[in-house]
């Protein structure tokens, strides 16, 4: 991987966790300061290994077990959300308004129980590309999806520091009592782990979208043709079920696009 981004991501982690741990002294809670001290055991674990063949994986693990430590910062050092502004952007290029709000899921519980089936797959698909260039991690093409994967998760971490909001969701177009078989219990899933301020960029968007293209790419065609659908309901998921503007997919796209650019084979 590049030593110059896995660095940067480490010293982002860094910064995050040392709010995290000021939050939580604050406003002690026993099982988010467990994670805190895991977290921080693992951080060390990354460094002392990252130069090794699995500091990809190592790195793609401590920030998804660093990332539920976003809501008490969220709680307890950010006093102002970009809701409002995102929510304006989106109105602009929408017509007049944000652009989940176009849509009413509650009417329509099959369709909502299948995208919230796709919404909920972006879990396995980023899980999978992982392990499979985990057990791959010896080839170049491994080290050019960590560099891609790490990207993104460095810039959508970026992203939420800067422009912290909760979505549509938990703001202006609140759940109304969703039908089907599905669908109330993925949005109660993610209603409780939402964090309050992992909107922009949409990284379910980016990351569904850059592993498909990926494996395309890197000539797995059949799993990458499998996975299109579901990436495609994935995407579309996060405006139909509310939980990004607009603005956050168009965000998580130039994001993908700019990961697989960067994670390119060189030539020459």
């Amino acid at each position: 991987m590049n030593r110059t981004l896995v660095h940067t991501t480490l010293a982002l982690l860094a910064l995050i966790l040392a709010l995290a741990a000021l939050a939580l002294i604050a406003a002690p809670q026993p099982q988010s300061l467990a994670l805190l001290a895991a977290c921080l055991i693992l951080w060390g674990v990354v460094y002392r290994l990252r130069a090794c063949a699995w500091n990809g994986a190592l790195l793609f693990a401590l920030i998804w077990l660093a990332f539920p430590l976003l809501k008490p910062l969220n709680q307890h050092w950010l006093h102002s959300h970009a809701d409002a502004l995102l929510a304006t952007a989106d109105s602009r290029l929408w017509g007049g308004k944000p652009l989940p709000a176009w849509f009413h899921y509650e009417a329509h519980p099959a369709l909502t129980d299948l995208l919230a089936a796709c919404y909920f797959a972006f879990f396995p698909i980023v899980i999978g590309g992982v392990a499979y260039y985990a057990w791959r991690r010896r080839e170049p093409s491994a080290a050019r999806f960590y560099n891609g994967l790490i990207g993104i998760y460095l810039a959508g971490l970026a992203g939420y520091l800067l422009l912290p909001a909760a979505g549509p969701a938990f703001t202006t177009l609140p759940d109304q009592g969703a039908g089907g078989i599905l669908a109330p219990a993925i949005i109660a899933i993610v209603k409780d782990g939402v964090t309050g301020m992992d909107v922009f960029p949409s990284l379910h968007t980016a990351l569904t979208l850059y592993i498909t293209a990926f494996l395309w790419r890197d000539g797995k065609r059949k799993t990458a043709i499998f996975l299109a659908p579901v990436t495609a309901g994935t995407i579309a998921a996060t405006i139909w079920l509310r939980y990004h503007y607009g603005v956050d997919d168009l965000a998580g796209l130039a994001l993908a696009l700019a990961a697989l650019y960067g994670s390119r084979e060189k030539t020459g």
